[in-house]
């Protein structure tokens, strides 16, 4: 069994400019990767919404990292049973990973944001093959974060915490779990704290689908809906 392991540090020092950036494009094609990037300092890319990253392969085991206000990864990922961990620090950032197509079978995602106004978008599915997705979200701020997860799965489990510090600032999240799932159906749990917060939540399915939302704070708007 050949495994590839790519290894990238990448550190960008603010001493005279605050233009400085670190970029990093990757198209990888093959079974068994090992990825992981490290980047410290601002505006760092890891792919682009233009060019964005391609990981294509079964067994993928990633790792990003990134310290920093203004950074974004943006990447397609194609492959049956991938781990992967987002871990980001830092005010502004941009986190787009789609496996729309393809074979999306058995992922594993754990997303961990703290700092101001993030984006992340997680779609998984849309006209792929994809079963047993199970994702974490963490997300702690000061100011508004907006997050959208879509998933078409056979099984989908999702759990996300999201906490605003300044109470009054908001966030935006949007669920959507489809596809007729196993025997165990779709699982989404919800918890957050902060004012303000827009709450949309979409489950299908033949089977059971099952939704747990906890919210502490004034002024939040939810919408459940749940179909068979």
């Amino acid at each position: 069994m050949k495994i590839t392991t790519i290894k990238i540090l990448l550190l960008g020092w603010l001493l005279i400019t605050p233009a400085l950036a670190n970029d990093i494009y990757i198209q990888q094609s093959g079974d068994n990767l090992d990825l992981d990037i490290i980047q410290d300092g601002q505006n760092n890319v890891a792919g682009t919404s233009g060019t964005a990253m391609s990981l294509t392969g079964d067994n993928m085991t990633f790792s990003i990292s990134q310290v920093g206000g203004g950074n974004v990864i943006e990447a397609t990922i194609n492959g049956a049973t991938y781990t992967g961990n987002i871990n980001l620090t830092g005010g502004t950032n941009t986190v787009d990973l789609d496996c729309a197509t393809g074979n999306c079978d058995t992922v594993s995602m754990s997303i961990d944001v703290t700092g101001d106004s993030a984006d992340v978008t997680v779609n998984l599915g849309s006209t792929a093959d994809a079963s047993d997705y199970t994702g974490t979200i963490d997300i702690t701020s000061a100011a508004t974060e907006t997050f959208t997860l879509t998933v078409n799965a056979a099984a989908a489990d999702a759990d996300i915490d999201i906490t605003n510090t300044l109470g009054s600032a908001g966030n935006t999240a949007t669920y959507s779990q489809s596809g007729d799932g196993d025997i165990n159906g779709h699982s989404l749990v919800h918890s957050h704290t902060g004012d303000g917060a827009v709450i949309d939540m979409s489950q299908s399915g033949i089977y059971d689908n099952k939704i747990n939302v906890t919210t502490s704070g004034d002024g939040a708007e939810i919408n459940i809906t749940q179909t068979d």
